[in-house]
């Protein structure tokens, strides 16, 4: 596959920005070309070739049908006019407009704003892609709690994604978890399961014990090779005996605690310069951790539930006393099992299937590290809307993991059982989240996970809306003056006592061009270089200033002003904020 294209189609005057775009692009191909027609032609030929087309450029007005047409046919390319007349610019163009005249003839900030745009959605593809095998990956992990099985595809798929040569579980020894005992090994041609007798890592001659003992020390994912400078580690005459090119340790680790070690001998020794690769082995990570967890608490039940069937045996006075506690032991383990067996498939719905059910719109996402706990989620039945945006407890990789409960436990409850209005799903919501967390069992109320979520049911044809909220409000915006509707004080999937709580519903009427916004609380609880919040009140004032602009627009003033008060601080959260316009 080859690099990103421009396609400039440049006529009589315009040739002289030919060298503007070829020192200001960088690495692309730039085909520039007189005729209208070869430039279109060169579109059709590269749509058959599957070319990574970037960007279209073309002077306005007579370059307006090329650049709408080119999008049309190319949905992931950006377009770029240039013009030097101001009466040219039009505010709903599909595409970017470069205002030039003799006193402004720089391209490089519009260029600048195009190449982030495709390095963000290549970066969405990328995150969604990994999220994507993830999720694959997590439910099969999760459907196994035979602790052989499961060992042997935890090995598999380590060396499936590493091209290690061989792999090796590491777990600590029940009896004694200060040591460590080798359970499972699996070589790269291996393609079905193999009896490993569990023995001490130390007798297990093919391993590099000072790598594994760090990892263990650091609970860190390290990788090193012949070329590397790990040379408190090569420094060891181990490796120089073992004579390898390349060791991969990957901990898992599980709510602090160490629940075991893949260790793949001879991964690429490039993988470092691969990071699909590198990122999902370490997502990969903690739904191995889980599972591995489960399939021991189940080896651990089939232990307890012939102990106890022996002791029933030897004393029958005691069978009732016993046979009821045995039950209780099995649904205690049970129950561990089914949290990690809820974590079904859910992602993200597609962005551009959201806009072609409501096209003005736009969403400003960015979460704090690579995924986070903010979500958006939308359903469409009959003339009716759901849109939902939540925040989860967390960010980064719990965050993410309970945005998947989430967005599965929506899908189930809207699509699959046909709850549409926001305070019955609100309330179902919140039985299967504390269902799904367990906050039921006295063992894990000390957690606090759970989420807060705005939920709208939008019917754009009789300009009617439904909302409900826990925790997290709806701002709305009629001709630059906003109201917020408060949620319930309700944390999803939170402790209660009692009956289960119900969920406010609001019935209002709506304008076309009124402007809704939801919104986790990342962009209002930033805090700025001096250590303050943005807070609630700055927000709704921006966004009544804003409204008036199309929803792209807007999306682009809240980056800007976020980043303006971010300054040189570190980002506090996961950020998402939906606004769409009423049609």
């Amino acid at each position: 596959m080859k690099g990103p294209i421009v396609v400039a189609w440049l006529p009589g005057h315009w040739r002289s920005i030919q060298a503007i775009l070829e020192s200001s692009l960088g690495e692309v191909e730039l085909r520039t070309f007189e005729q209208l027609q070869a430039a279109q032609s060169f579109i059709e030929r590269g749509i058959l070739e599957g070319l990574d087309l970037f960007l279209l450029v073309a002077p306005l007005p007579e370059g307006n049908k090329f650049l709408e047409e080119g999008i049309r046919r190319w949905p992931h390319a950006y377009g770029l006019a240039i013009t030097d007349d101001v009466s040219h610019i039009q505010p709903n163009a599909p595409y970017l407009i470069a205002y030039l005249n003799s006193s402004q003839h720089s391209l490089q900030p519009y260029l600048n704003e195009l190449r982030h745009r495709y390095l963000e959605r290549q970066a969405r593809e990328r995150e969604q892609k990994i999220l994507t095998e993830l999720h694959r990956v997590s439910l099969s992990l999760i459907g196994e709690v035979r602790l052989e099985r499961l060992i042997f595809k935890l090995l598999r798929i380590a060396l499936d994604n590493s091209a290690g040569e061989a792999a090796f579980l590491i777990v600590p020894d029940e009896q004694q978890p200060e040591k460590l005992q080798v359970v499972g090994y699996a070589h790269r041609e291996d393609r079905e399961p193999h009896l490993y007798p569990p023995r001490p890592v130390e007798a297990e001659n093919r391993l590099f014990l000072p790598l594994i003992l760090h990892a263990v020390r650091s609970r860190e994912n390290i990788f090193i090779t012949a070329h590397a400078s790990h040379t408190f580690l090569q420094q060891h005459p181990d490796w120089d005996r073992l004579g390898v090119r390349a060791l991969l340790c990957l901990p898992l680790v599980y709510q602090g605690r160490l629940i075991g070690l893949l260790y793949i001998h001879e991964p690429l020794s490039d993988l470092e310069n691969q990071p699909d690769k590198i990122e999902f082995l370490k997502l990969f990570a903690a739904p191995a951790a889980i599972a591995l967890q489960n399939a021991q608490l189940y080896a651990d039940m089939e232990a307890r539930v012939r102990e106890r069937t022996e002791e029933v045996i030897r004393q029958k006075e005691e069978i009732e006393r016993q046979s009821l506690l045995l039950r209780q032991q099995n649904e205690d383990i049970l129950a561990s099992l089914r949290y990690a067996q809820r974590v079904q498939r859910a992602i993200f719905p597609s962005w551009s299937e959201f806009q072609k059910t409501l096209p003005d719109s736009f969403l400003f996402y960015q979460p704090r590290e690579i995924v986070g706990g903010d979500f958006y989620w939308f359903a469409q039945r009959l003339s009716k809307i759901i849109v939902a945006v939540g925040d989860c407890t967390g960010h980064g990789i719990p965050g993410a993991f309970m945005t998947i409960i989430a967005n599965t436990l929506l899908k189930q409850i809207v699509e699959l059982e046909g709850v549409f209005k926001p305070s019955e799903i609100l309330y179902l919501l919140n039985l299967r989240v504390r269902a799904a967390l367990q906050h039921e069992e006295a063992v894990y109320q000390r957690f606090q996970e759970g989420m807060e979520l705005a939920l709208l049911q939008i019917d754009p044809k009789r300009h009617k809306l439904l909302y409900a909220g826990a925790g997290r409000p709806l701002f709305w915006v009629r001709h630059g003056k906003g109201s917020e509707i408060r949620p319930d004080r309700i944390t999803l999937g939170a402790s209660y006592e009692g009956e289960a709580p119900e969920f406010t519903l609001h019935a209002m009427d709506l304008d076309p061009g009124d402007m809704l916004y939801l919104f986790s609380d990342g962009f209002t609880d930033q805090l700025n270089p001096e250590g303050k919040r943005y807070q609630l009140r700055r927000f709704y004032e921006f966004l009544e200033v804003i409204s008036d602009q199309p929803p792209k627009q807007q999306g682009l003033l809240l980056e800007a002003e976020f980043q303006r008060w971010m300054g040189g601080s570190r980002q506090t959260d996961d950020v998402l904020i939906l606004g769409l316009r009423v049609p």
